[in-house]
């Protein structure tokens, strides 16, 4: 079994990164916006994240608990900082939270996100595929694409205009899973 510790901390945070990528990338490719529809594309991903803590897979298991470990280590970061805004003073963490504002309000770029996505599961991939096994590669990549799939999936997209059909999986969000796919078939 490849092991997370034989990844630098950089390397791992990309690894890391990847799953909710590829989450983002899904729910925001088609361009559609609603808040109804983002809830269900993001319980569809967080759902596909979270069912990979009992993956058959060790090294996708260990992935997805990593990911919890440092979702809840994020939510104990921003709480403490919360609870003493005076421990968040420097020069490191004015610029950090000046970006964090500059960014809330920018509307998302859906081809942005997706290409991000997608780069980044090409370079985790190559990643892998230098330094892991390759049960653990492609179980590391079925789930990054099961985890696209179900988002694309998880709420009907009506194209054609107000008259068109209602489709499972949009245009825009199959040239994605492609795009994710071909990502994951070669090499960057």
């Amino acid at each position: 079994m490849t092991n997370l510790f034989d990844f630098s901390a950089d390397e791992l945070d990309q690894i890391l990164q990847a799953p909710g990528a590829v989450l983002k990338g899904a729910a925001v490719v088609d361009g559609e916006h609603g808040g109804i529809r983002f809830l269900r594309e993001a319980t569809a991903g967080s759902l596909a994240i979270r069912k990979a803590r009992e993956h058959e897979n060790d090294f996708v298991r260990s992935v997805a608990l990593a990911l919890r470990d440092k979702g809840e280590a994020d939510a104990a970061a921003e709480a403490e900082a919360a609870a003493n805004p005076a421990a968040r003073v420097g020069v490191a963490a004015a610029a950090a939270a000046t970006r964090e504002a500059a960014a809330l309000g920018r509307p998302r770029d859906p081809e942005a996100e997706a290409a991000h996505a997608v780069e980044l599961t090409a370079t985790v991939v190559t990643l892998l595929r230098a330094r892991a096994e390759e049960e653990d590669v492609v179980a590391y990549t079925e789930w990054l694409q099961r985890i696209g799939a179900r988002v694309a999936g998880a709420v009907r997209t009506r194209e054609g205009g107000f008259f068109g059909k209602r489709v499972k999986v949009s245009a825009t969000e199959q040239a994605y899973l492609d795009r994710l796919a071909a990502a994951v078939r070669s090499p960057v």
